[in-house]
């Protein structure tokens, strides 16, 4: 939480979850926020702590970002959850409770992290449930298999899995769940129950790692050859019985979105989005754009998150600006982390209690305001959003480059056209059918550069709008019928 360890230096005092100032509630509300996902509440694991302070590539990676970096200044993660109630730096329950309260009077949801493949090493359930874990017996004294610890809790002589996906090596700091056995389903139900009362919603970390085909697949060798049951259709179908409104989002790889989306989650993590915008690739972007908007309303598209460098760093000053665009104005939920409307560069580390202080750049900070302020009118959250087709000319292929897009509602009407290329590029934008009919005066006015073009509507319907646009530029267009 370095957004609470910013707000306490700001403020000169400790703060807690429940001391977090309405007027930055209020901040996030004006920019078009509608809930406040808060990572990395949940109690941390002293084990993952000592495992962190102890890992020399974590902290030469800190001391790199973090001039006067103490190992103070390392937590254990907040993917290795030793139990589902807040921190105690953070505060209570209670306190919990109370910021859920704050953030509902200003029409905010508060999403709440649920680690569903792992917990911490020194979970409560190591010791008094080591059966809902992947485990196997010391071959000798103890002596376990690779990617397994021996809990100095369990009574019993018992190796327990440290969690993984099937790619990487293990995360030594947590101890991976056992999807194959219903107690363990069971469990993690009763735990999500106890979340549900706390917020609006869950953001479910690798949520694709418990499918049955991916799980069984990981851990073929240490469970039974039987289909598992999947988790997630039971435990959404049984949290929303109870609270209908309650939202499950997942973090999800691989291209398993669509098998998370089938089996009940609201949204999911949009990575291919995020790749096709990090590589300049305009063709996949278009293919994405094409989709049916009601495909798109369900994925959540970020550029950046905790996981990923920097939108600065990656981006850069010339591709930022039409990348916040694409972003802000396409269909789908949207993911904004903290600093990168202050166009910060340095990723932090999860462990890491604080980030260094980085100077604000005035002017992306200016444009996302704009931009932000901009995109939380009516017409982005509730207009019809149509891709718009664009096309040149036998000498001139630059259009290519060139993305577009309309919205509407009711007589309010908006285009927004970015070349996400290097190069200068032009193009005629083909505007919505429904648009062009009568013979009217349409005026583009550019709220972004403020300028206006006129023509005459049967012109448009003809040879349809002309842009020219320069490498990363775009066109903010409002449309008028004089």
């Amino acid at each position: 939480m370095t957004w609470l360890c910013e707000l306490s230096k700001k403020e000169g005092r400790a703060f807690g979850l429940s001391d977090i100032p309405m007027r930055q509630l209020e901040t996030l509300k004006y920019q078009g926020m509608d809930a406040v996902w808060l990572m990395g509440i949940w109690e941390r694991s002293p084990f993952s702590e000592r495992k962190a302070r102890n890992t020399e590539a974590l902290r030469e990676e800190c001391k790199k970002i973090l001039e006067d970096f103490q190992l103070d200044d390392l937590g254990g993660s907040p993917y290795a959850v030793r139990a589902y109630r807040p921190d105690q730096r953070l505060g209570t329950l209670d306190d919990l409770a109370k910021l859920r309260k704050k953030l509902s009077e200003i029409g905010m949801d508060l999403i709440l992290d649920f680690v569903p493949n792992h917990t911490a090493c020194d979970h409560i359930w190591i010791s008094q449930r080591p059966y809902y874990y992947i485990n196997n017996i010391p071959k000798a004294a103890s002596t376990c298999p690779e990617g397994f610890f021996v809990p100095t809790s369990a009574q019993d002589p018992i190796c327990i899995a440290h969690g993984r996906d099937p790619y990487f090596p293990p995360w030594t700091d947590t101890a991976q769940l056992d999807y194959s056995k219903p107690d363990t389903h069971k469990a993690m139900v009763e735990t999500l129950k106890k979340i549900e009362r706390y917020c609006d919603g869950v953001r479910c970390d690798m949520a694709m790692l418990v499918l049955s085909e991916v799980f069984s697949s990981t851990w073929s060798e240490f469970v039974d050859k039987e289909e598992t049951q999947e988790f997630w259709p039971y435990a959404i179908e049984t949290l929303k019985s109870a609270s209908e409104d309650f939202s499950f989002i997942a973090e999800v790889y691989w291209g398993m979105g669509k098998r998370l989306l089938e089996a009940g989650f609201d949204c999911v993590y949009d990575k291919d989005f995020y790749d096709a915008l990090r590589d300049g690739d305009v063709n996949r972007l278009r293919r994405q754009l094409s989709e049916p908007v009601p495909d798109q309303e369900r994925m959540l598209r970020f550029l950046e998150n905790h996981d990923e460098p920097r939108a600065m760093e990656v981006f850069g000053p010339k591709r930022i600006r039409a990348g916040m665009v694409i972003h802000a104005t396409v269909p789908g939920a949207k993911l904004y982390h903290q600093g990168q409307f202050e166009g910060r560069k340095l990723r932090v580390p999860v462990q890491l209690k604080r980030a260094p202080e980085e100077p604000v750049n005035r002017g992306i900070c200016e444009f996302c305001n704009r931009l932000m302020a901009e995109t939380n009118q009516p017409v982005y959250h509730w207009g019809t959003w149509l891709f718009c087709a664009v096309d040149g000319w036998l000498d001139n292929h630059s259009c290519t480059n060139l993305l577009a897009w309309s919205l509407q509602l009711k007589q309010e009407r908006r285009i927004i056209v970015v070349n996400f290329s290097p190069v200068s590029s032009q193009g005629r934008v083909r505007l919505p059918l429904n648009w062009l009919q009568g013979d009217c005066v349409m005026r583009f006015v550019d709220i972004f550069k403020g300028q206006n073009y006129s023509y005459k509507m049967k012109e448009i319907r003809k040879n349809g709008l002309y842009v020219a646009l320069d490498a990363w530029d775009f066109r903010f267009f409002i449309l008028h019928c004089d």
